[in-house]
């Protein structure tokens, strides 16, 4: 096995020749660093759908190392040959060997060749023997195959017979099954004639002795539903008019307690009217005494600033009217004077 040359080939890792300059060599250098970046991809390495398929997981992984691990070498080659062959003394060095650092890189490049030749060789050698040994897999999985489906037929032939065999003697039971079935069909329905004579006599006896029956209770039941109506009626009556009474004592109380505290109301007004001059005096047409109901609706808004006749409270914007007495109340006074 052939060792490649202790030195590396500066000039040809950043794909120069010997006699260029200083501005070549730096702008080989950047481009190549670029090319070599490790977020970089490289033409021709990306991996598709297609591709992921086709190897494993493991696989993938390994050749992901490997472009990295060559990645970084060829950073590392770029990088030196920056290194040597920018400083002058290091270079005329460098030069005074590439000569025959040339002519080793040379042969052994020509080994490598030839060694990659060789290695194409035997691993087409490899998968030709690989692809031989998968169509002699491939033959015997199909005459296996072919074996299980021979097999197979001949099982679902001789289930077949043994099924058209069964089918006969089931075809035979099933054929004086049905003429005992029949024969007791013919004696169930004789019986059953006797039965039913029978039953059809009890049950016109019973049917005629049930109406009777219902009758008897239907005409029981209609006397106690005109005697319950009856006592509804007048129950009704009699709690009608005990609502009305107490529907009239609630009212007269009602009114009572509204004139009492629209009296009280009213002189705690006029005792706030006299401490404050200048509230709005009541209305010439207000009544002096509380005989009027204030119905409960229809009170409408009197505008402007004013005092609540019931609790003397000064309101600046608007107040309710008594359509019938004209009392001016508050919100809240109209909902307690209202019966």
């Amino acid at each position: 096995m052939m060792e490649p040359p202790n030195d590396p080939d500066h000039y040809t890792n950043l794909g120069l020749s010997q006699n260029v300059n200083f501005q070549d060599i730096k702008r080989a250098f950047h481009k190549l660093a670029k090319l070599h970046h490790p977020d970089k991809k490289a033409p021709g390495q990306h991996v598709d759908a297609a591709d992921f398929r086709k190897v494993s997981i493991c696989q993938l992984f390994l050749q992901t190392a490997r472009d990295r691990s060559k990645t970084d070498e060829g950073i590392t080659q770029v990088r030196e040959a920056y290194e040597c062959l920018r400083d002058e003394k290091s270079r005329a060095k460098y030069d005074r060997i590439y000569s025959m650092l040339q002519d080793q890189w040379t042969r052994y490049k020509i080994w490598q060749k030839a060694q990659r030749e060789d290695d194409n060789k035997r691993q087409a050698q490899e998968e030709d023997r690989a692809a031989r040994e998968r169509a002699e897999q491939q033959r015997r999985t199909q005459e296996a195959e072919s074996k299980r489906r021979r097999e197979e037929q001949s099982e679902r032939e001789r289930k077949a017979a043994e099924a058209e065999r069964r089918r006969k003697e089931e075809e035979i039971q099933a054929t004086r099954a049905k003429a005992e079935r029949e024969r007791k069909r013919e004696e169930r329905e004789r019986l059953a004639e006797e039965r039913t004579r029978e039953a059809a006599r009890r049950a016109r006896e019973e049917q005629e002795q049930a109406a009777r029956e219902r009758i008897r209770k239907q005409k029981e039941k209609e006397a106690a539903i005109r005697s319950e109506e009856a006592a509804t009626r007048t129950r009704i009556e009699q709690e009608r008019a005990a609502q009305e009474r107490l529907k009239s004592i609630l009212i007269e109380e009602r009114q009572e307690d509204a004139r009492r505290t629209w009296a009280n109301m009213r002189e705690a007004a006029e005792r706030r009217r006299q401490a404050d001059p200048g509230a709005q005096p009541a209305p010439p047409g207000f009544p002096h005494d509380s005989a009027c109901a204030h119905p409960r609706f229809g009170w409408p808004k009197k505008k402007g600033r004013a005092t609540c006749m019931f609790c003397g409270e000064i309101r600046r914007k608007w107040l309710h009217r008594c359509p019938d007495c004209e009392a001016l109340a508050c919100p809240s006074c109209m909902l307690l004077v209202s019966p």
